[in-house]
């Protein structure tokens, strides 16, 4: 899960994000560009984790009926700390790049492998410096299968891959731990965004409230998100960012001691970029 509070973090992506993943523009000639940023949403870890280090190898998409194209990142490999990218911000992953025009059906991440006698290069960075490994099951990552997007001739697509750490690190016992990626696709200026504030009461003797996300009709949540109780704030705000458009969620926020709230979100009120705000924007109020 990741944390928000007032000290302004409302870590939503945890993943990896999207900020200026500019695209330019193709000259009609049956090209399109495609430009890929990584977002963040943070997770529970080790209370003195201070970064979540991922070293990427190559990306690459696959065109329906054809092969696997590589792409050009921003540097390769291509370093991140997942934890700088919050809050609704992203980094750059691949710059603007020119595809032939046609339908691709998956995006894949490759992770660079940690070197046995050498720093991680996939690791936990506490606040003393320890770097503790994260083994990658599978060396590479891919999209959500049932996302795919058309690069239209002299077009430009801007995506973003949101990289889910509430639901992508895994602790394994004895201080280790598993990166199993969590990853969703989706067109940048599409994503939309669900927003709400807890009343300051509502917490009680907690320190923090679970807000966990579920598509409608599902049991595995979408994401989830911890939203710590700040003095001198109330209510407390958070947001959760990067959902796909035009469907239904279910949203669940618990403390431990009261009774749980629930709101569904209709798909309807969720179209492309749009923000929905819980409670018809005023304070939830969880009862004991």
């Amino acid at each position: 899960m990741m944390k928000c509070g007032c000290r302004g973090a409302i870590l939503a992506f945890v993943a990896v994000v999207l900020l200026g993943a500019g695209c330019g523009s193709g000259d009609g000639s049956g090209a399109g560009t495609v430009a890929i940023s990584l977002a963040d949403a943070k997770p529970q870890l080790p209370v003195d984790t201070e970064q979540v280090l991922v070293t990427f190898d190559e990306v690459s998409v696959h065109k329906a009926g054809g092969d696997w194209v590589s792409l050009p990142m921003a540097d390769t490999p291509f370093s991140v700390d997942l934890l700088q990218f919050s809050d609704g911000a992203s980094t750059q992953l691949v710059p603007p790049v020119e595809l032939d025009s046609g339908l691709y059906t998956q995006v894949r991440l490759i992770l660079a492998d940690n070197q046995a006698g050498q720093d991680p290069v996939n690791c936990l960075v506490t606040e003393g410096g320890q770097k503790i490994p994260l083994t990658v099951p599978s060396g590479f990552l891919r999209t959500d299968k049932n996302f795919e997007f058309e690069v239209e001739g002299g077009a430009a697509v801007d995506l973003t891959v949101h990289f889910d750490l509430s639901r992508s690190i895994v602790a394994q016992g004895n201080g280790r731990y598993h990166l199993k990626p969590v990853l969703h696709l989706q067109e940048t200026a599409e994503a939309a965004r669900i927003q709400g504030r807890i009343a300051a009461s509502s917490f009680g003797a907690s320190d923090e409230a679970a807000v966990t996300v579920t598509v409608l009709g599902e049991t595995e949540p979408y994401t989830s998100v911890v939203v710590e109780k700040a003095p001198s704030v109330d209510p407390v705000p958070f947001t959760i960012y990067w959902l796909v458009p035009s469907v239904s969620y279910d949203v669940e926020i618990e403390v431990e001691g009261r009774l749980p709230y629930t709101e569904t979100v209709d798909a309807s009120d969720l179209g492309p970029g749009e923000t929905f705000v819980l409670n018809g924007g005023l304070p939830i109020e969880l009862s004991p």
